[in-house]
């Protein structure tokens, strides 16, 4: 069997994900949060104006879901923000040098356990619904649009689970029946 090497510093690559990722979720919340109000038409849709072409392609996001009274995408902006504050304490704690580095890749691999989780759901709701949400798409819009932008969300976080459950596979394997100490 391959020894197992506990990370000794954060990976910078994790560190910008979860940071620009937690900017672009909070923009995202921020619409979700206010529509009315954030989309076309809405007095603060200049904020969100890219979203106007979103809301065309999956209609969680547009005023079909509003008609609708789904609550789900402002169920999902709640958890994003918990979400979010869970990966800025990430960031935080890797890179505070007083903060042990197994601690702060526990909490970090429980965020995009959490992003991953949660963008399953994300497409898993519509799947189950007969693509109601996103079925209207040309394949070419979809994929541009749709699968890329929200498969990052899927792809990033899944490679940050591996990388952080690899180092915290590695340090539980380093800690001894003799050394865990249950109270």
């Amino acid at each position: 069997m391959a020894a197992l090497i506990k990370q000794t510093k954060p990976a910078k690559w994790i560190i910008l994900w979860f940071t620009v990722s937690s900017l672009l979720v909070l923009w995202d919340v921020g619409y979700c949060l206010m529509r009315p109000h954030s989309m076309f038409n809405g007095k603060y849709n200049w904020l969100w104006r890219p979203y106007n072409l979103y809301a065309k392609v999956d209609h969680f996001y547009g005023p079909e879901a509003i008609a609708a009274n789904d609550g789900f995408t402002a169920a999902q902006s709640w958890l994003n923000l918990i979400e979010t504050i869970i990966n800025l304490t990430y960031v935080k704690m890797a890179t505070d040098k007083q903060t042990n580095l197994g601690v702060a890749n526990l909490v970090g691999f429980s965020a995009a356990v959490m992003t991953l989780s949660k963008t399953v759901l994300y497409w898993l709701n519509d799947a189950c619904s007969g693509w109601s949400h996103t079925r209207h798409n040309d394949l070419q819009s979809l994929i541009l649009l749709w699968v890329i932008p929200n498969g990052a969300w899927i792809v990033f976080p899944a490679f940050i689970v591996l990388a952080l459950g690899k180092d915290l596979k590695s340090r539980l394997q380093g800690s001894t029946a003799s050394t865990i100490k249950v109270e």
